[in-house]
């Protein structure tokens, strides 16, 4: 049983003969479902979890990379799975999944690839794809062994799923049970004072950030501020339907 969520800039008119022909497509493959919109003071993951109760064993987003942002923590640690077509702009995600955009996600859809896949956790909430946190000066307690503190504010990125493969650009394996974490630092050479960018890449399963001074850290866009982040991951959380093109 499917049902679409669609997330509130699909309601635009500039969507409406796109999504016409997506919903004939979905009746001509037999999996058209209940359709639930997306709309202010709704609680998006309360109405998804009032579907799954109802029965429904697939949620797609209908939308962005903000709208299955909206649907993860409903989903996750549950045997639903999520699928995606895309709309608009910021579709990183689906086209990390090898999820093409519009219509032709309908056909992905169909042939039901579904990959199993780790969600990362940062102070209780669920996160799919990156951390990042500009300027990062605190400390950080990696695995529970030993702790990093850089000489100069640098870059921190921890990535469950995320990177950009049309720029060559290393993409996370959300599969591995672990949180790539990069740390970008700007390191002074020579008399001269030349800087270069140093990049050191961690493979973690737990992370652990103190400061002393609030901070904010955004998690899948979404800011989080306060002095205490504890990072970790949830193997196998859940259940995506991928194209063949995936970039993991």
């Amino acid at each position: 049983m499917y049902c679409y969520i669609y997330d509130e800039l699909t309601q635009h008119q500039r969507f409406a003969p796109e999504l016409a022909l997506i919903e004939n497509r979905l009746t001509d493959l037999g999996i058209a479902g209940k359709i639930v919109r997306m709309a202010l003071f709704r609680n998006v993951q309360e109405m998804v979890r009032d579907e799954i109760r109802r029965g429904t064993t697939s949620v797609i987003a209908v939308g962005n990379d903000e709208t299955v942002h909206k649907v993860i923590d409903a989903i996750s640690g549950t045997s639903v799975t999520l699928g995606i077509i895309p709309l608009g702009d910021g579709n990183g995600l689906a086209a990390l999944l090898g999820v093409p955009h519009g219509l032709a996600a309908c056909d992905v859809l169909s042939a039901r690839i579904v990959e199993t896949i780790d969600a990362g956790i940062v102070n209780g909430k669920r996160f799919l794809t990156i951390i990042s946190v500009p300027n990062f000066s605190a400390e950080l307690t990696c695995d529970g062994v030993y702790r990093v503190v850089p000489d100069e504010p640098s870059l921190l990125e921890i990535r469950n799923l995320a990177g950009d493969a049309s720029k060559s650009e290393r993409v996370s394996d959300p599969t591995d049970g672990r949180l790539e974490t990069i740390l970008r630092v700007s390191v002074k050479h020579g008399w001269l004072g030349r800087r270069s960018l140093c990049e050191s890449v961690l493979p973690l399963q737990s992370l652990a950030i103190r400061s002393e001074i609030p901070i904010t850290i955004k998690a899948d866009g979404d800011e989080m501020t306060g002095t205490r982040f504890d990072i970790g991951i949830e193997r196998g959380a859940i259940r995506v339907i991928s194209g063949r093109g995936r970039k993991f």
